[in-house]
């Protein structure tokens, strides 16, 4: 209670006059003035900012992010707004494109637990396959054996031996990582000069292979992941002292519910075919998606429906194949180093091989060198199309069209970090089965006229999970997930058993 009336008139006593170190402070701080108004109310204003402060505009965006097994990548989109861009690290990583952050930790320097781009600084000139990397190979093959990797899963654990260090939980670290991953994709988005100003709201979707969707154990594994990593990344961003993400990792591990997350789960194959259904490209009928990443590689069987413009996607079958990249890498690293007379290469040899692959196979003469690691690289290709797991995923597909002749026409699109290599079309374009005389076609997605791929000018093929994921959850396409896909083999026309008259018709 005030102890006087002059007490209570003090409150309207006008302030003192503001000056100029006050106006710069002010405007250091965001603090806006209408366009239009008058001296005196621009000093009004000044003198009651709490008043007549603008407020900022609340803008929502959109984040997909593509959670890869050895390198993550993101594009965002502003609701309402037409372009959907790639992001742009900027790390000046070499061999690393600035559009990509590493999926890889280690420990450093003091026992220290390095993520992303400071571990792949920390790790250029060691040995190729060295770190905690591809992490969701080792979470997948510890909750289901059918994705077992054991060269992975040895690798990750040995490199806590190496550094006699407790070894952390691959799901720990997992959220850990993309709490990291999320945190720097928001700095980078809010710092952008168009979003300065503005009060942004954040949703993302992060991928996840359709068999992983529809296997219960490995959904709500990778669900709880990706709820425990937005917890670390919420107290993240409140904390404004030096942050330990594995502290708070541990901390949260046990409160993991919220209602009012952020974050959804979306089948990966559903995401990457999104620039084909908005091109003018897309027509009925069987389509395949290869999408070749370092750890695995995704194949996914639809049939598309275009229903009176209504596009509606039924997936036959899909399957995440415990056979990526690395498979090929590996390959590859024993022969740098045969052809080079080493006992071992580098991440760097490793990944200047693979540029070289890429860019070199279709222009000029090519050197014996340069021939024997095409041929390493197709080997490996026509290894994983001839596959037990690749041949019983296009079989699954078959129960849903049960006639030969409905499977002679398919459009296969590759997509991923392997897409560039020398021979996928040639590869990709032998049917599963011998009885299928014929060859499928092998393109890369279609470009989207609204993909923007930024200053790292990322191309699509790296970004079509991405660029899926940047659409919000309920504006994808109808899509119906294999478990739920009907029998769509077309009836047999009826056999008529002609009588004796007409058989033997009168004169």
């Amino acid at each position: 209670m005030m102890k006087s009336p002059q007490a209570f008139w003090k409150l309207f006593k006008k302030k003192k006059s503001t000056t100029e170190t006050d106006h710069r402070k002010k405007s250091e701080i965001g603090e806006q003035v209408r366009p239009g108004t008058s001296a005196k109310s621009q000093d009004l204003t000044e003198k009651s900012p709490s008043i007549l402060r603008k407020k900022r505009e609340k803008v929502h965006i959109q984040v997909g992010l593509d959670f890869g097994t050895s390198a993550t990548k993101v594009a965002f989109s502003q609701i309402g707004r037409r372009p959907f861009r790639a992001l742009n690290f900027d790390h000046k990583l070499p061999h690393y494109p600035p559009y990509c952050i590493p999926s890889i930790g280690c420990i450093g320097e003091n026992s220290r637990l390095l993520l992303g781009v400071s571990a792949a600084r920390s790790l250029l000139n060691k040995e190729w396959d060295t770190g905690l990397q591809r992490l969701k190979v080792v979470v997948a093959g510890k909750y289901d054996s059918s994705f077992k990797d054991s060269l992975t899963e040895e690798k990750y654990y040995d490199h806590f031996k190496a550094h006699k260090r407790r070894p952390i939980a691959p799901e720990m670290l997992t959220a850990v990582f993309l709490a990291y991953v999320i945190r720097n994709t928001r700095k980078i988005i809010k710092n952008l000069p168009e979003y300065r100003k503005l009060d942004l709201d954040f949703a993302f979707n992060i991928c996840m292979p359709i068999d992983h969707v529809e296997n219960s154990s490995l959904k709500s594994v990778f669900e709880r992941i990706f709820a425990w990593a937005e917890l670390i990344e919420n107290e993240w961003d409140k904390s404004d002292k030096v942050f330990d993400p594995l502290k708070a990792a541990h901390l949260l591990e046990n409160r993991l519910i919220n209602k009012d997350s952020k974050i959804f789960a979306v089948p990966e194959a559903v995401a990457s075919f999104a620039s084909y259904l908005v091109s003018l490209r897309k027509r009925e009928g069987l389509h395949a998606v290869v999408d070749l990443g370092a750890g695995t590689t995704d194949l996914s069987i639809c049939n598309l429906f275009l229903d009176t413009g209504k596009i509606k996607n039924y997936w036959y079958a899909a399957r995440n194949l415990p056979r990526g990249t690395i498979r090929i890498e590996r390959a590859l690293a024993q022969s740098v180093a045969q052809l080079s007379g080493q006992n071992s290469c580098t991440s760097n040899d490793i990944c200047e091989c693979l540029d070289s692959l890429s860019s070199t196979w279709t222009k000029g003469k090519k050197s014996q060198k340069t021939i024997k690691l095409n041929s390493v690289v197709f080997k490996e290709l026509c290894d994983l199309r001839d596959s037990r797991e690749y041949k019983q995923t296009w079989a699954s597909a078959y129960r849903h069209r049960e006639k030969d002749y409905l499977w002679k026409d398919v459009e296969v699109f590759a997509c991923g970090g392997g897409s560039n290599f020398p021979h996928i079309d040639k590869a990709f374009s032998k049917p599963w089965w011998p009885n299928l005389n014929t060859k499928y076609r092998v393109s890369k997605l279609p470009v989207p006229d609204n993909y923007d791929p930024g200053k790292s000018r990322a191309p699509f093929e790296r970004m079509s999970v991405a660029y899926g994921l940047a659409i919000p959850y309920p504006q994808l396409d109808e899509f119906t997930l294999p478990k739920d896909c009907p029998d769509h083999t077309p009836e047999s026309p009826p056999i008529k058993i002609l009588d004796h008259e007409e058989l033997y018709p009168k004169d």
